[in-house]
């Protein structure tokens, strides 16, 4: 009867290290390239715990080379051990042996792709960012406003708070009042987009500059964008349309633009949202002064 072997486990390790059988030896796969070690060139396989080495043929007297995969499960390194030295061929015990990393194949190619990948990647993101800053609008007065007073708005609500607290015990008053206030916040932001939206569509295609445009390659894709006074090309709004079409934007701040077509649905519908936005923000406002100011009586 023949004497059979255990199959042969495929090993995974850390730092994404692979040991496997194959019918010519055993490859070792690991982050800087691949061995392929033909079982004429193993001299033995030891399974230590969760690491194992294989130990390479050498002649007397030479310190023979070892490749070793850690982490890998116990009973997988003991299976795989037991099986591979069932595996390897039969040596007279006069013969010297071969020196086993002569036999070895060394391949970097499975690194140099991977260094070559990270490479290509950091220089992608190097062109992205540039791309960014190059792209980066400075912001517009408007947009300065809005920012001061919104952060006007929430020192006044921290201060509000604190009020409250020192007023008397009113710890439970006084985080009402902050979430509540901070709700207020988000709606006062809320209504200050949406408002800007009807506005712009009303105040540009008036006293803006008004331009056709034109197909313009950008990024590498082909878009209808519009080139401003400062000589910057820009992408239009709704770019995806398939004919040209008319684009008012500001002139001290060319990145602000809208597409021509008179006060459509579109206007109504965001004015009546800003609308709602407004009174929903003035209710709050009102409930939070409400709830904060009997703290102080």
């Amino acid at each position: 009867m023949p004497i059979t072997f255990p199959s042969v486990p495929v090993l995974r390790g850390a730092q994404g290290a692979e040991l496997r059988s194959e019918p010519a030896g055993l490859l070792l796969r690991g982050p800087r390239g691949e061995v392929r070690i033909p079982l004429a060139a193993v001299a033995r396989v030891h399974a230590d715990g969760r690491a194992v080495a294989i130990e390479l043929t050498a002649p007397a007297g030479t310190e023979p080379t070892r490749y070793r995969i850690e982490g890998v499960p116990r009973a997988s390194a003991t299976v795989f051990g037991e099986a591979v030295n069932g595996l390897l061929p039969e040596r007279p015990a006069d013969e010297d042996p071969v020196d086993g990393s002569t036999l070895v194949t060394v391949t970097r190619e499975a690194a140099e792709d991977a260094e070559r990948e990270a490479r290509e990647e950091r220089e992608a993101r190097a062109l992205r960012e540039r791309e960014a800053e190059e792209d980066a609008e400075p912001r517009t007065p408007a947009a300065l406003a809005v920012t001061a007073v919104m952060v006007a708005l929430g020192l006044g609500l921290v201060a509000l708070t604190a009020g409250v607290v020192i007023a008397g015990d009113h710890v439970s008053r006084a985080l009402a009042v902050l979430l509540l206030g901070a709700t207020t916040l988000l709606t006062v932001r809320l209504t200050i987009g949406a408002a800007a939206v009807p506005w712009n569509k009303w105040y540009l295609p008036r006293h803006g500059v008004t331009v056709e445009t034109v197909p313009t390659l950008i990024r590498g894709q082909v878009r209808y964008g519009y080139t401003a006074t400062d000589g910057k090309v820009r992408r239009a709004p709704h770019d995806a349309q398939a004919t040209p079409y008319d684009i008012a934007y500001h002139l001290k701040h060319p990145a602000r633009a809208v597409v021509c077509g008179g006060l459509d649905a579109h206007f109504w519908k965001r004015l009546c949202w800003s609308a709602v936005s407004a009174a929903v923000t003035a209710l709050l406002g009102w409930a939070t002064l409400a709830l904060a100011l009997p703290a102080f009586a």
